[in-house]
């Protein structure tokens, strides 16, 4: 069945943002003066809340230290002079498609609101989303919050849309939700460890997307 709905992540997915996020997450650490993380070791977080990844990569540190981690990675990556958030080549092209094609669009993210909006003003892209929820606003990916509140916010079933991302975790929000997940190899996640959550397909770009769409 052809979906109504087309529910995007954000880093990694529309975003090249990988690589920034992983030289803050370590500028964040050593600022606060401890060891920076691995760059695969954070990597392999990218999607879920920051609250989780923080928690994850310095478990022995107490609350004060993780927010003080939050903050700092915060302060650095909302930096209006850190002109990270760039579009792949085909995000642009491809969301115009889909939106000509009738598909209604929307954004279910790890980022936080405001990290989100900033995101969103900064490629100017707001005229396609009809909604966007992150992981300020709900629990984190992979639980199925996002999809729910966005098919509950638009009047429609899970089982009419489908989630497109770049991570295991955006695969399996979409099986918890009793929906299609389909995988992109442009992030943080390689195409071998997509292949160990449920998914539709796996794409290479986004420029893939539409046909592939109108082939169900």
């Amino acid at each position: 069945m052809k979906p109504k709905l087309v529910i995007f992540d954000w880093d990694g997915t529309l975003a090249d943002t990988t690589n920034p996020i992983i030289e803050t997450m370590q500028l964040s650490f050593r600022h606060c003066g401890l060891q920076a993380p691995e760059a695969d070791d954070i990597r392999r977080l990218i999607g879920y809340s920051l609250p989780q990844i923080m928690q994850i990569l310095a478990p022995e540190a107490d609350y004060r230290t993780h927010t003080e981690l939050i903050a700092a990675y915060s302060g650095h990556y909302l930096n209006p002079n850190n002109h990270h958030m760039r579009l792949f080549p085909d995000a642009l092209p491809c969301l115009n498609e889909l939106k000509q094609q009738g598909y209604w669009l929307a954004v279910a993210t790890g980022k936080g609101r405001t990290g989100l909006d900033q995101a969103i003003r900064q490629t100017d892209t707001a005229d396609f989303w009809l909604a966007t929820t992150c992981a300020s606003e709900c629990p984190s990916k992979p639980a199925p919050d996002m999809v729910f509140k966005l098919c509950d916010e638009l009047g429609l079933p899970a089982a009419e849309t489908v989630v497109i991302g770049d991570t295991t975790f955006d695969l399996d929000m979409a099986a918890n939700a009793k929906t299609r997940g389909i995988g992109i190899t442009t992030g943080a996640h390689t195409a071998a460890q997509l292949q160990q959550s449920p998914y539709l397909t796996l794409l290479n770009r986004l420029s893939e997307l539409p046909d592939f769409l109108a082939s169900l």
